[in-house]
């Protein structure tokens, strides 16, 4: 997994939610799960193995009412093996938005 994850632009909120995403064009849905985001990105754990650059559109569900902004397309920035680690998925990824969010009040 990736070492000093600190070095961000913006701050990360916790959140673990249900996510599905589709490699853009793909036609193919994959089950994932949030475990962080911002307002510029988002880090998942899926078992699709992504590449740098690469585009996906995302959906998330099961959402408390008015919690998270709206979310659809992003940018793999990097995608690694989760190796060693007892967990759901295959790999981690995180991704910036194709368009900066705010959140909702």
């Amino acid at each position: 997994m990736r070492s000093n994850l600190e070095k961000r632009d913006c701050a990360r909120f916790q959140y673990e939610a249900p996510l599905k995403i589709e490699e853009c064009g793909t036609g193919l849905y994959y089950e994932a799960r949030m475990y962080n985001y911002s307002l510029q990105g988002m880090y998942f754990e899926s078992d699709l193995a992504l590449v740098s650059g690469t585009r996906v559109n995302l959906w998330l569900s099961d959402l408390p009412e008015n919690s998270l902004p709206e979310i659809s397309s992003a940018e793999v920035r990097w995608s690694e093996e989760i190796i060693g680690a007892v967990v759901l998925f295959k790999y981690g990824t995180g991704i910036k938005y194709s368009r900066s969010i705010k959140h909702k009040d």
